[in-house]
């Protein structure tokens, strides 16, 4: 298999300043088995032939403990440019190393994932250190299958709600939003207390992939269309969910979604804090 040494990065710049949490660590790279067809990361790499989607690069082990030996104890998403879940994951197993080495540093992290195949490891996740969001795209399974390759999402749905039952810091990822594939009330129906709403970014490359109305995203914003403020307000909202929370990069509606909606104005991401977070906080409040 390849290796995949440029797999630690804190990311900058608009989308970096406004995320809590911007050290990303993939356990994989150049290229994701899911092969999202309105995946960002492909988009960015598919043209420079950088990107493949049936045998993924993987990130030396050995290496990973190097970096996350000297890691702050602060959350570290696991899972940046490619899902951490893919299905080699089943052999390789090297996000489960990376868990245990996360484990034994005391490192706190955060996965983001489309895939039930976290549940395997559910008896090395860390309660004090795990973090998780399970992505949703849509809420039909037969139509998830004609732009992505993961799980489908009634199996995310039963991952979220077994992770939710045994304790763990869940929350469902609406992300991307697309009104279009979505059933609110299914979505209502997950037993999960909290949910993240990331709204659609329109780009030419999303427009060749999606078979929607594109005429309400009218605000130009960093390269992207993105729906109006109000348009967003009203699809929120019949959501029903105890904590609800919007990721979002453009500035306008980011500032309305800190101090007007998000569970926690100071965390988009709304995490639980563990014993190691709650000692992380400790330590900047009296810096």
């Amino acid at each position: 298999m390849k290796e995949f040494k440029s797999f630690y990065k804190t990311v900058a710049g608009n989308e970096g300043n406004k995320c809590n949490y911007p050290t990303r660590l993939d356990t994989y790279g150049c290229g994701c088995q899911h092969d999202c067809k309105y995946c960002y990361a492909k988009s960015l790499l598919d043209f420079r032939g950088m990107w493949d989607s049936e045998e993924p690069s993987v990130a030396p082990v050995d290496e990973i403990e190097k970096v996350i030996s000297r890691l702050p104890k602060e959350v570290v998403r696991l899972g940046g440019m490619t899902d951490c879940y893919m299905p080699m994951e089943r052999e390789v197993r090297n996000t489960r190393k990376t868990i245990e080495l996360l484990n034994k540093y005391k490192v706190p992290y955060l996965i983001v994932t489309k895939s039930a195949i976290i549940l395997d490891d559910i008896d090395i996740l860390d309660k004090d250190l795990a973090h998780v969001q399970i992505t949703i795209t849509t809420t039909d399974d037969e139509l998830s299958k004609t732009y992505e390759k993961a799980s489908v999402p009634s199996e995310r749905i039963k991952a979220v709600e077994t992770l939710q039952k045994k304790g763990f810091d869940i929350a469902v990822r609406l992300s991307p939003y697309i009104p279009e594939y979505v059933d609110i009330q299914k979505i209502n129906e997950i037993k999960c207390d909290k949910i993240i709403i990331e709204f659609l970014r329109v780009n030419p490359f999303i427009k060749k992939w999606f078979d929607i109305d594109y005429t309400p995203y009218k605000v130009k914003r960093n390269g992207y269309q993105h729906l109006t403020l109000k348009e967003k307000k009203k699809l929120l909202e019949p959501l029903k969910f105890k904590e609800m929370s919007v990721c979002e990069d453009e500035t306008m509606a980011y500032v309305y979604w800190k101090y007007h909606f998000n569970h926690n104005p100071n965390d988009c991401c709304n995490l639980r804090y563990g014993k190691a977070d709650s000692e992380q906080e400790q330590s900047k409040a009296t810096d």
